[in-house]
């Protein structure tokens, strides 16, 4: 409604400033006390953190510098609020004046089949821009994500992200600091609730040494503070300041936390949590101290929420031009019909070439973004024309930012598709980040480079063998591993036609040529590559590179040592429990072959056969991998490792004599 504070205090249609700040400090006492019931009626949750921001939050909502839409909590043009889960206890009375959720939602916070999730929820709760919220660091990178997305679209709306000065010692806050300033987002804000706690101790005992104006002036940022982060006069002052920026600007508020309950400023967590105040009397006694306050000053809950609603400004109604078209689909669902026997990273180039080509050809509304953590050479980009019809992304080697950055992408615009060219060693590095992502449910592709014995002379520190397994356990992730450039194909549409989901694929860089039905030509689970036509002896179950080798073994094994042998391209683990009893129709031993931890692939089998009863049960199973790497060749790696033809014969065969006994 008003740009700037003069505005506001010289316009003749409303109250003087000093009335307004007076109504706005009633409605924080209000929403403090709400926060105290909220926590109290559900026995459990973040005091400290939620009081020290009521009047940071308040003027932030209702104080007329940002934009929030009562009627439509999901209003594209609105401003964006990304903070801390563990502010729901203040933020859900927010909500609640807003008129998102009832007010008798409240008294449901962290209950079994309650929206008010003990940690805010963007699924469960209107108003909540991002989740998952913790654990805590990645928050900043999701708003450079979300301020992206925003300025892609050509939003004139802002990102506003929460941090506590605890949760700002995270290194992946740095990460996206940074490289939020390297791209000059000037939609992006950045609030310290700088209450000088955190759960074990005062920050400054682990950050004694540390200026926050200094480190993030030195990060390139823009940089205000708020001397008394209670004093709502002083931060509108400062919100103010916030209304025409030229680059990404941080302010650093200082706060109390717990602020309003006795105890707290001495304490050492400042009650960082309800278990952590040693006398929950003082927390009833707060109530009643706001409660007579309010009672002194005459309102009532009508009286609270028209205060809260006189001075809020709205962002602009969705246009038609807001709205995503209807997307050409079409442009992201690639078939390969040529010959297999391509090199998988060649395979790639084909690929994204082909993609190229539709998109300048059929123009789609959802754009395309190339992430990567310093993975691909600018002269690479550049030869491939990479900038031409994508958002590429370096962030430089933040891996962690990389991921985190594409989630806020993802939620900011879920019809985006993002591929992130990742390196498949560095999985631990952002498995967090990764799990963020897709228990959030946003659309991301990942393709880990350089699987496995593909790291070659870098050795063993740059060698994946386990990563694998964590992804495999992570909860709505996909995870696939190509063989051939058929699979890759298949895969790299699947996860960007469908968009839906976080799809992990691990590639290597070999050379690999199958055969295949032209029934499985569009598979991306489990079928054969090569199916002997006697009675299998032993069957053979592979993924990724090991495929080639593998039939090439499975041949040697029938002609030269009379083992009729059938072998079996996984390309998706997680499908097997339903794949696998549709295609294994025998009990011959069986032989899994892999790069890396031959327990990832041994134990997915045999999780597969033994959940299906009805299914032929080998009479036993060998796993062929390796578990730790060295430098050498990718050539010599594959013939110490045992991964050649001749290798993955041996190994068959003395499992056999091993079986056969």
């Amino acid at each position: 409604m008003y740009k700037n504070r003069e505005q506001f205090v010289a316009s003749p249609d409303t109250e003087t400033k000093r009335t307004h700040i007076d109504k706005l400090q009633l409605v924080a006492d209000f929403l403090r006390k709400d926060a105290l019931e909220v926590i109290t009626a559900a026995n459990n949750g973040h005091i400290g953190g939620s009081l020290s921001s009521v009047e940071l939050l308040t003027a932030m909502y209702f104080g007329g510098r940002f934009n929030f839409d009562p009627d439509d909590p999901d209003n594209p043009n609105r401003d964006r609020i990304l903070i801390r889960g563990h502010e729901g206890p203040i933020r859900y009375p927010i909500f609640s004046l807003l008129g998102y959720i009832d007010r008798d939602e409240l008294g449901t916070y962290r209950q079994l089949g309650s929206r008010l999730q003990g940690h805010e929820d963007m699924h469960e709760t209107p108003g909540v821009d991002i989740t998952p919220s913790g654990s805590l660091g990645m928050l900043l990178s999701y708003g450079v994500g979300a301020a992206i997305a925003s300025k892609e679209h050509n939003r004139d709306n802002r990102t506003i992200v929460f941090l506590g000065d605890g949760e700002e010692q995270e290194g992946n806050v740095s990460e996206a600091a940074r490289h939020a300033a390297a791209l000059n987002l000037d939609n992006l804000i950045c609030i310290i609730d700088k209450n000088g706690k955190q759960l074990s101790r005062p920050t400054n005992h682990s950050d004694s040494a540390s200026n926050l104006k200094e480190i993030w002036s030195g990060y390139g940022w823009g940089v205000k503070e708020i001397k008394d982060g209670h004093d709502i006069e002083e931060i509108i002052d400062v919100y103010d300041e916030l209304q025409d920026l030229r680059k990404p600007t941080v302010v650093i508020a200082h706060t109390i936390k717990g602020y309003g309950v006795e105890g707290s400023e001495e304490h050492f967590s400042g009650y960082h949590t309800l278990s952590a105040v040693p006398d929950r009397a003082v927390v009833g006694r707060a109530i009643g101290k706001i409660a007579n306050r309010l009672g002194d000053a005459g309102v009532s809950l009508e009286d609270i929420k028209s205060y809260a609603m006189e001075h809020m400004t709205r962002p602009y109604a969705t246009s038609p031009s807001d709205s995503s078209s209807v997307i050409d689909e079409e442009v992201f669902n690639l078939r390969y019909d040529g010959e297999s026997g391509v090199n998988l990273e060649m395979a790639q180039s084909l690929f994204f070439d082909e993609l190229r080509q539709n998109i300048e050809k059929l123009e789609p509304s959802a754009p395309f973004y190339f992430v990567t953590p310093d993975l691909l050479r600018s002269d690479i980009v550049k030869e491939t024309g990479l900038e031409s019809f994508a958002n590429f992304i370096d962030t430089g080697i933040r891996e962690q930012h990389a991921i985190a950055m594409s989630h806020g992408i993802s939620v900011e615009d879920p019809t985006a598709r993002i591929y992130v060219c990742y390196g498949d060693a560095f999985v631990y590095r952002a498995l967090d980040q990764m799990n963020a992502a897709a228990q959030a449910g946003s659309n991301i592709l990942i393709a880990g480079e350089n699987a496995g014995i593909f790291q070659g002379q870098n050795g063993k520190t740059h060698q994946s063998i386990g990563q694998q397994g964590a992804l495999l356990h992570v909860p709505d992730m996909s995870v696939y591993e190509p063989s051939d450039i058929n699979d890759l194909y298949n895969v790299f549409s699947k996860a960007l036609y469908e968009n839906e989901g976080v799809s992990y694929v691990r590639l290597h860089r070999g050379t690999v040529k199958l055969d295949r039905d032209e029934s499985d030509k569009g598979a991306t689970d489990a079928y054969y590559v090569h199916k002997t036509d006697k009675t299998p002896e032993l069957t053979i179950i592979g993924s990724g590179f090991m495929l080639q080798n593998a039939v090439d073994a499975a041949k040697t094994l029938e002609t030269e040592h009379g083992i009729p042998t059938s072998v079996i391209n996984v390309v998706d683990q997680k499908s097997l429990s339903q794949r696998l009893p549709e295609i294994l129709d025998t009990d011959a031993p069986i032989l899994t072959v892999y790069n890396g931890d031959p327990s990832i692939l041994k134990n997915s089998v045999s999780s597969a056969i033994l959940e299906n009863p009805d299914i032929s049960k080998p009479r036993g199973i060998i796993g062929h991998g390796f578990t730790e790497g060295t430098s050498g060749s990718v050539s010599d790696l594959i013939r110490h490792f045992g991964f050649d033809e001749e290798g993955i014969t041996n190994v068959a065969l003395e499992g056999l004599r091993r079986f056969n006994k």
